[in-house]
């Protein structure tokens, strides 16, 4: 039985190879994309990261008893710092053109992952950090001056939205542990 499963992943790892080296190659692709394929794109995107939720709280409930780490709020505290310390450059990177809506998205999920696996106080730290990089990232960049009225509502609604969402899950696992 051992030796099937050996056998059979040998025929699957040349395949899977190809597979990744085709989708690697870029090609020039001469067709209409519609408006809303971005958004639906972003939107599973979206779905699969929480969708992984319920599968990440396994793997932290792990690296918590293999490296000693007791505490949820001081692990959520190092979970927020690395997901900042990651997420923004790569976002200001990926999105170099406009970078705060969708800085914004990715913060969004990070708060709502810090908020489900870990404390909320952990998430509102988040929070506080991705409005201080979304500042310094608007116009007149490299300084926490907001300037127009449109860059004002994006943080105002920003914010009002992960703090709904904080509460929201915060509840949500007080109601489930009662």
């Amino acid at each position: 039985m051992l030796k099937d499963l050996k056998h059979s992943s040998q025929r699957i790892s040349p395949f899977l190879a190809s597979v990744l080296l085709l989708l690697a190659v870029p090609r020039t692709a001469n067709a209409y994309v519609d408006p809303g394929s971005g958004a639906m794109l972003w939107q599973m995107a979206t779905a699969a990261a929480i969708g992984a939720l319920f599968y990440a709280r396994r793997v932290v409930a792990w690296i918590r008893t293999h490296l000693g780490l007791r505490s949820p709020r001081s692990l959520g505290f190092l979970f927020a710092s690395c997901y900042a310390l990651v997420a923004s450059p790569l976002v200001c990177r990926i999105f170099n053109a406009h970078p705060l809506p969708r800085f914004n998205d990715v913060f969004l999920v990070g708060i709502v992952l810090t908020t489900y696996l870990f404390t909320w106080d952990a998430a509102v730290y988040l929070l506080v950090i991705s409005l201080l990089i979304s500042a310094w990232v608007l116009p007149p960049y490299g300084s926490l001056a907001i300037d127009r009225p449109e860059d004002w509502y994006r943080m105002v609604s920003f914010a009002a939205t992960s703090v709904f969402l904080l509460v929201l899950i915060h509840r949500l696992k007080k109601r489930s542990l009662s």
